[in-house]
């Protein structure tokens, strides 16, 4: 088993040559690609001096050399890679020794599956970003993980229904080549969530099981220079709704199985509902919210008309009634 491990590079001379080096001390990986995103600092040097260093690094940039952002730079990663086995690793992060050793065992256990997650844990670089860290809400919890054993044929429905259980970082993950055949690549106009879309994209669609969720894999640096710490992660529910409409218009076009589309479909106009009700939470507002949800979904409905078929898993008897009879004002 070779793994290509993709590292997108911007503005990490500092670390990058790290990250490099902990995933090369990996028995697994047969390539590392870094992918550099037009840095403003040193780090296109840096990357230049660890391929010439290193027979295993490969260095690629955007054919117009421009900055692109970290989803363009992993599906060119993608792309180039000649493994069947796809790992990412930030440049400002780092592997664990043995890394991959679960993940692998897993894989090689159960070929109908198509990745396994992982604990990835914080390296705080000083006490500013610790206390960052904490004031934007993540208290003295360093491991972002997964913390209980879910279904693979769950996985979707619990992320998107139980925030409570968790999440996983790109830097844990293992994931066979196959499985962007179905999801697609990464979604390269959301500024905010590209990452997190993908790992519901594979949730919906693939096979995805755990593997160490108590123990780190890797480390995530936190540092003043990182995204983490330049921007506040307790954004209003609303915010989300880019993240939302991608998902549900991605899951409409590849005719997703009707009890996930229809999440996405509730998700997406709970979004909009609220973007619409200016993410107010007073009584009057909750009072009018089931009825202004209600008709965000009817006007969903109008525009993505299939969506009718799925109305038994989001509206009552009488609210299906309402909605036939609306639509046949409607359309005659």
């Amino acid at each position: 088993m070779q793994i290509s491990v993709i590292i997108p590079v911007y503005n990490a001379e500092k670390y990058v040559r790290q990250a490099v080096e902990s995933a090369l001390s990996q028995p697994e990986v047969g390539e590392v690609i870094l992918i550099e995103d037009a840095s403003s600092d040193k780090s296109f040097k840096v990357c230049q001096e660890l391929a010439d260093e290193y027979s295993l690094v490969k260095l690629f940039y955007h054919s117009d050399q421009k900055n692109h952002g970290a989803s363009a730079s992993r599906n060119v990663g993608i792309q180039k890679a000649n493994c069947d086995y796809i790992a990412f690793l930030d440049a400002d992060d780092f592997y664990l020794p043995g890394r991959f050793k679960s993940a692998c065992d897993q894989l090689n256990k159960y070929p109908e599956i198509d990745g396994v997650y992982e604990a990835v844990g914080t390296y705080f670089e000083d006490e500013n970003s610790k206390n960052t860290w904490i004031s934007i809400g993540r208290g003295d919890n360093k491991l972002t993980t997964i913390n209980e054993i879910i279904n693979p044929e769950l996985l979707f429905e619990t992320l998107l229904l139980n925030k409570e259980v968790g999440w996983f970082h790109a830097n844990g993950l293992l994931v066979r080549r196959r499985i962007f055949n179905l999801t697609g690549y990464f979604d390269e106009n959301l500024e905010f969530s590209e990452d997190i879309v993908m790992w519901f994209k594979m949730a919906a669609v693939g096979k995805l099981l755990p593997g160490s969720l108590d123990v780190p894999v890797a480390m995530r640096r936190v540092h003043s220079h990182n995204h983490v710490t330049r921007f506040h992660e307790k954004l209003v529910y609303y915010s989300n709704l880019p993240r939302w409409e991608t998902l549900f218009i991605w899951g409409y076009k590849n005719r997703l199985e009707p009890r996930k589309l229809a999440l996405l479909f509730s998700q997406y106009a709970d979004s909009l509902t609220n973007q619409s009700l200016g993410g107010k939470t007073d009584l009057i507002h909750k009072i009018f919210y089931k009825l202004h949800k209600f008709i965000v979904m009817m006007l969903l409905i109008i525009k993505y008309p299939k969506i009718i078929k799925l109305a038994r898993y989001f509206y009552s008897f009488t609210e299906r009634n309402l909605i036939k009879k609306s639509m046949k004002l409607l359309w005659n």
